[in-house]
Order: C-alpha cells, then sequence, then structure tokens
C-alpha cells in the first residue's frame, strides 16, 4: 500500500506533535504530500464561553488565529517542502474525515489523546470516532518519544 498525500490532525498536544513528527518521516520516505490541520473546535469554544452564552465573533476569531499559529509553528518546527497548512471550524472528529475526504488524503496520522483530557481505556474519543468512521486508513501515535 502506497501514501501520496498524508493528512496529520494537530491540535498542539505533546501526542499531536509526535503524530507530526512521525506523519513528516514517514511522508518524506514516500515523498508524499502532507496536510497539516488543525481545527478550530466548536464544543471547545461552547466549553470556554459562559453556559447560554452566544459566541461572540471575537471570540472566534482568536480560536483560528491560534490554529493559524500553531500551524505555522509546527510548520517551522518539522519543516517540509510538501506541506500545506489547513484552518478548518467545526467539531474535530467531525472535521478530521471531512477534510480527509474533501482533499484526497490517503492516510490520516493523528496523536491517540489530544489537549481535551477526554481519555478513554486506550485512546482519546476523538481518535476513536476517527478511526471508526473513516474511509481511509488511520495511524494512531502514542505520546512516547524515543
Amino acid at each position: 500500500m502506497s501514501f501520496s498525500n498524508i493528512l496529520i490532525a494537530v491540535d498542539g498536544s505533546k501526542c499531536s506533535m509526535n503524530a507530526v513528527k512521525r506523519g513528516i518521516e514517514l511522508a518524506k520516505d514516500l515523498s508524499a504530500s502532507v496536510m497539516l490541520l488543525s481545527v478550530v473546535d466548536m464544543t471547545t469554544m461552547i466549553d470556554n464561553a459562559a453556559v447560554g452564552a452566544i459566541i461572540d465573533k471575537d471570540v472566534e476569531v482568536v480560536f483560528e488565529d491560534e490554529a493559524e499559529k500553531l500551524l505555522e509553528k509546527t510548520m517551522k518546527k518539522y519543516p517540509y517542502e510538501k506541506t500545506k497548512p489547513i484552518t478548518e471550524e467545526g467539531i474535530a472528529q467531525e472535521a478530521i474525515n471531512s477534510i480527509a475526504e474533501k482533499h484526497k488524503a490517503d492516510l490520516i496520522i493523528m496523536g491517540t489523546h489530544g489537549r481535551t483530557g477526554l481519555k478513554h481505556l486506550f485512546m482519546g474519543s476523538v481518535a476513536e470516532h476517527v478511526i471508526r468512521h473513516s474511509k481511509i486508513p488511520v495511524m494512531v501515535i502514542t505520546s512516547t518519544e524515543d
């Protein structure tokens, strides 16, 4: 099986940064293109907003800027000329699969646990959802560094 268009989900957590590192290494070995995806997760914005409050457009812009800065920082840390940053608004587990399909990714790489702190017995809820609903292979990476 050969991969030519790899989507790597990044949220800034140690686990996702390890996924980026491993994903870029794999992409270089395969001469594959990489899409680095940072999702501006609406559930995070709702969790951070006061109960019953409407999410202010300014708050949304702050989250989008944060996601774009994360991608810039990540691309500087793991440079690879075939990397394209993508920022998407939505719910992370749904956005990852839809962006992979929209951009014709043939592999998704992501960390087992993200920054949400939600942990199931073996992996996080976002990773579990992506695996269950993906139409393409998904590689999950632990936070352990060599």
